[in-house]
């Protein structure tokens, strides 16, 4: 059966030896979503950093599909609502010659936490202030760092924007934070500015560690 084959070059960040067959994903539309979730620079720094190998990208939901998905869910909010769905919004993997793989991956979903339970000691001990609207996780040891925003979303229940944080992460196979940090902010103004969050939140270009 044939399929579909498309190779990203380390640090040119181009396609070749593309083809696809019918029933296949375009692998040139999941790397052009990855662009435009971190940015063209980005997610050529990020193959970079991964270091040699084979690099393939995913991303199987547009913007503006994530965008609904997420406007769905918290129009339809309740405080008892504690379950929601993690959206991949980009993966890059770099396949090593041992066999092994990497992966840097940018999710989002609608968190458990709340914009009041930052404030419980057990939170704040985990969790740094960086504006009224956004929180970053502390350094916790693992190759990983997550946002919590608070976002309006128009149409939705009273107290969303509190009882219903949205959580953004970046995992990755320990690039640098510098890097990390430019990755998650820029995947987080993306969302943000997708979603039309009524309360603007305003994301730095340097988190606090």
């Amino acid at each position: 059966m044939s399929m579909l084959v498309c190779t990203l070059f380390v640090g040119a960040v181009v396609l070749s030896g593309c083809s696809e067959a019918k029933g296949q994903p375009d692998v040139s539309k999941d790397l052009a979503r990855c662009h435009r979730y971190l940015g063209k620079q980005n997610v050529g720094a990020v193959v970079d950093a991964m270091g040699e190998g084979d690099s393939n990208v995913s991303a199987r939901l547009g913007l503006r599909d994530l965008a609904g998905r997420l406007t769905s869910e918290a129009e339809a909010w309740t405080e008892n609502d504690l379950l929601h769905d993690s959206y991949s919004a980009c993966r890059i993997s770099v396949l090593g010659k041992d066999g092994g793989a990497q992966v840097t991956e940018a999710t989002v979903k609608w968190s458990v936490l709340t914009m009041k339970s930052m404030s419980e000691p057990k939170y704040a001990r985990s969790w740094r202030k960086v504006n009224d609207q956004v929180f970053v996780e502390k350094e916790t040891g693992r190759p990983s760092m997550r946002l919590l925003v608070r976002c309006e979303v128009s149409g939705a229940p009273s107290g969303q924007g509190v009882g219903l944080p949205l959580e953004m992460e970046v995992a990755d196979p320990g690039l640098n934070v510098s890097l990390r940090q430019k990755v998650l902010t820029a995947f987080a103004r993306i969302v943000m500015g997708e979603l039309a969050c009524a309360d603007t939140p305003k994301i730095p270009s340097v988190l606090p560690g």
